[in-house]
């Protein structure tokens, strides 16, 4: 089988094209711009992302994997208008050319609602951050071409995302690099809310699963089923990266300034049988190892 992965030279992207190509499919990465073949040996195909271009790019494709999506600054939903638009040309060209299996990467951020944790697919969703809003507009874009086109489309709603090497200074990656190099791991303020973490190959394995059901459609938590303060985190990386006890809370009795998130992926587990293999703390033991083969890991990037 070929399966496009729009998106697929993104963070999840490398972890999903791993996991086809380890279920014996053929992965073909779409992509705005030209890749460095001496990287990257998979097939790909460079697309502006209109419809027509599209129809042309996937004439020999069996299902999609839809990952790409734009991030803004959060404060202008019309940053994120082209996620919806690439979206709705992406799913033209599947209808033009009877591709009906098709995965749809949301996101845990459509919820916000803390009274009603953990959260479940019958919620209304309630948005705060307009990348919320704009995933939500997608899962929506979708349910309309599954229903009026025959489209068999999976919106898997991912917990936050974590794996190897990502290239920014979020907080869980920032630790990672500063906990290699033995340096102190600070917390701003207290640490209440738990969060809920999601291995990106864990994430991977869900996409692979959603695919095998090549004629389901519907949305679907993904998460790992452990929430986590960020002093949890903070002293599990400190812990499995041998930098014990270097971790300083700045005020304690400050406001961290998030809030609790996580979900209930029951559904996932019944529907698309899927469970996640890692734990946060053997997914952590397995990125310390990663990293211990890195030629260089900055602190910042």
């Amino acid at each position: 089988m070929k399966i496009a992965v729009t998106g697929g030279t993104g963070f999840l992207g490398k972890y999903a094209v791993e996991s086809i190509k380890e279920e014996g499919h053929i992965p073909v990465i779409l992509t705005r711009n030209p890749i460095d073949t001496t990287i990257i040996r998979d097939e790909y195909r460079q697309t502006d992302y209109t419809k027509l271009d599209l129809i042309g790019k996937l004439h020999d494709i069996d299902a999609v994997v839809h990952l790409a999506a734009k991030r803004g600054s959060q404060g202008l939903i019309s940053e994120f208008h082209d996620n919806e638009e690439m979206t709705q040309n992406l799913y033209e060209a599947c209808s033009k050319r009877n591709i009906t299996n098709i995965v749809f990467a949301s996101t845990i951020s459509v919820y916000s609602n803390e009274s009603l944790l953990p959260w479940t697919e019958e919620q209304v969703p309630e948005p705060k951050l307009m990348y919320g809003v704009c995933k939500l507009s997608c899962e929506y874009i979708g349910n309309i071409y599954t229903e009026k086109k025959g489209l068999h489309i999976k919106n898997l709603r991912l917990a936050h995302l974590y794996g190897f090497n990502e290239k920014n200074n979020y907080m869980i990656n920032r630790f990672f690099r500063q906990a290699f190099h033995r340096e102190q791991l600070i917390l701003n303020a207290k640490s209440i809310a738990k969060r809920e973490f999601l291995y990106a190959k864990d994430a991977a394995k869900a996409i692979i699963r959603a695919l095998k059901q090549e004629t389901l459609s519907g949305t679907f938590n993904v998460g790992s089923g452990e929430a986590l303060t960020n002093y949890e985190v903070a002293d599990t990386i400190n812990t499995i990266f041998h930098n014990e006890e270097n971790l300083l809370v700045k005020d304690p009795k400050a406001d961290e300034g998030i809030h609790s998130s996580f979900m209930d992926s029951s559904k996932a587990k019944d529907v698309l049988m899927f469970s996640p293999a890692y734990t946060f703390t053997t997914a952590v033991d397995e990125i310390y190892t990663l990293m211990r083969g890195l030629d260089d890991v900055p602190l910042w990037y």
